[in-house]
């Protein structure tokens, strides 16, 4: 919050009231600052994350904010392709990236795959994620390719924890501001 000096008069008080009051009412468009620059900080890091590696272009991120007279919500969603397989499983690029396919490029899980029960493995049915020679797939291009998986670039877990670690600095920018 902004600081204030006062005198002891009635006038001065009166004075603080109306500059208390200003703020209060510039709350709800400083929250919804606050989700903004969070959210701004969140989309740089995971399209650099998406960016690393090739399906990242499959991803698309958008943002949410739902402002209110208590508070902002705010949300970041990826959005990626969805590929049935032949057996009718559905895989998932934005999952992919966030908590990778097969063991060659991810030798240790994104740190929230448990929670989410994921990681390398985790498709249902997957037969060769552990196979450090991957398997064999026959591409729309009527070939075959070998494939290793997808390396875990964990975008949307890198976003969290690069808001975790600036939301501090930038709600004292917010709020600190008249």
């Amino acid at each position: 919050m902004a600081k204030y000096r006062v005198g002891l008069s009635a006038k001065e008080f009166r004075k603080l009231a109306k500059q208390v009051m200003k703020y209060r009412q510039s709350l709800p468009d400083k929250c919804q600052e606050l989700c903004g620059r969070l959210l701004d900080t969140g989309i740089k890091v995971a399209e650099i994350a998406i960016n690393e590696v090739p399906i990242g272009r499959t991803i698309v991120i958008t943002t949410d904010i739902d402002p209110g007279e208590m508070g902002c919500r705010a949300a970041m969603i990826a959005t990626g392709r969805e590929t049935r397989t032949e057996d009718g499983r559905t895989f998932y690029t934005v999952l992919a990236i966030e908590f990778g396919a097969g063991v060659k490029y991810n030798s240790a899980d994104n740190p929230k795959a448990a929670e989410f029960g994921m990681g390398v493995g985790s498709f249902p049915g997957q037969k060769h994620a552990l196979d450090p020679n991957g398997w064999m797939y026959y591409g729309e291009d009527n070939q075959w390719h070998r494939s290793y998986g997808v390396q875990a670039s964990m975008p949307m877990y890198k976003a969290s924890q690069e808001i975790r670690n600036c939301i501090v600095k930038v709600a004292g920018e917010v709020f600190g501001s008249d």
